[in-house]
């Protein structure tokens, strides 16, 4: 499939974080920093091929389709992430850069052998539900606080977040136990040691909980 077909889906994928509503063409403009034109003639040809629906003036949803190559698209960047950096130390926001890169080009058979030297590491689909309906991939602002979860990814994933993560040593195999939420940012545990996330970051990180807390949030 034609890589700029993939990262639209992606970008449509991963700008709803799991919302099942019409995503406004404005912010695939602004994501891209395309035209309006360009987008909308894209859009058109994705629906035109059954990986979207657009409905004017409201938006564009991806159909099971669409979202299933998102949704591979998505895996294939977060192994080559873990690759980097939990392998060959690269600075998280320089392993983006790369996996923007490899996610396109490598075949599935690599992708499968990727995960199994990396154990097959945590990670779901935005908003994805796991056993029993429990929603296994959460905004970490979300958790209550003594729960404990680890890093699955950022959204958005700019550079910039990506670059103010590395300065607090967190990247995407980061094991975090959260102490408190505040209106500053959210205080975690890293190691033992306490890291205070501004809430503007602490709201972009998504985590998998590897256990939850036995009282409320705090």
């Amino acid at each position: 499939m034609h890589e700029s077909v993939e990262d639209y889906l992606n970008a449509i994928y991963r700008l709803r974080a799991g919302e099942k509503i019409p995503l406004p063409l404005s912010q695939i403009q602004q994501f891209f920093a395309f035209s309006r034109g360009s987008v909308h003639e894209m859009i058109t040809k994705l629906d035109d091929r059954g990986l979207v629906v657009y409905q004017p003036y409201h938006g564009v949803l991806l159909t099971a389709s669409g979202e299933k190559i998102a949704q591979a698209v998505l895996r294939r960047h977060r192994l080559w992430e873990r690759f980097l950096t939990d392998l060959l130390e690269v600075p998280w926001a320089d392993a983006h850069k790369f996996a923007e890169r490899l996610e396109h080009t490598v075949p599935e058979a690599v992708t499968e052998r990727l995960a199994k030297l990396l154990h097959n590491p945590l990670s779901c689909s935005l908003g994805a539900t796991g056993r029993d309906g429990e929603v296994c991939c959460q905004r970490l602002v979300t958790l209550d606080a003594g729960s404990s979860c680890q890093i699955s990814q950022v959204e958005p994933e700019s550079l910039e977040i990506l670059q103010r993560l590395q300065e607090l040593q967190l990247n995407p195999a980061s094991q975090l136990q959260v102490v408190r939420h505040a209106e500053a940012g959210t205080t975690v545990l890293v190691k033992g040691t306490s890291i205070i996330i501004p809430a503007d970051i602490a709201t972009t990180i998504w985590v998998v909980v590897t256990n939850t807390s036995e009282g409320g949030t705090a």
